[in-house]
């Protein structure tokens, strides 16, 4: 069963999505005009909206629009947060376990080397006092 939003908490809503991304695009043209390599901080301080605001999806494309930031910079968002954390956290683990065994095998190899290098200074070495 779904409920449906009255017509005008709807209207009120996009009222409030219309002033915000006014006052971006408002804050985006002053700061262009003054010169600045605009930032999400900038933006935080001109309009006084907070950092969470700039994540939202119509305001992200007005960022991506004015090339503010990129498409890669801000995380789209996904259906399941958190098994997709579960998932990328399983797999970070797996790549864990792979690295530490693979430094293990070259710090036992770059002993060993280290062991022959010694080695062969030593026969280095008496080659030279035979030499003399």
């Amino acid at each position: 069963m779904s409920k449906k939003l009255s017509s005008g908490l709807m209207e009120k809503q996009e009222t409030a999505r219309r002033q915000t991304v006014n006052a971006v695009l408002c804050a985006i043209t002053e700061l262009k005009a003054e010169g600045y390599s605009i930032k999400i901080k900038d933006l935080m301080e001109r309009t006084g909206l907070s950092r969470s605001v700039f994540a939202k999806p119509h305001i992200r494309q007005v960022l991506e629009d004015h090339e503010v930031v990129s498409a890669s910079v801000l995380p789209e968002q996904t259906a399941q947060p958190g098994l997709v954390t579960k998932n990328a956290a399983k797999t970070l683990r797996k790549k864990l376990k792979k690295k530490d065994i693979y430094i293990a095998a070259l710090v036992a190899e770059n002993a060993e080397l280290r062991r022959e290098c010694e080695l062969l200074r030593g026969r280095l070495f008496l080659l030279m006092q035979r030499e003399s």
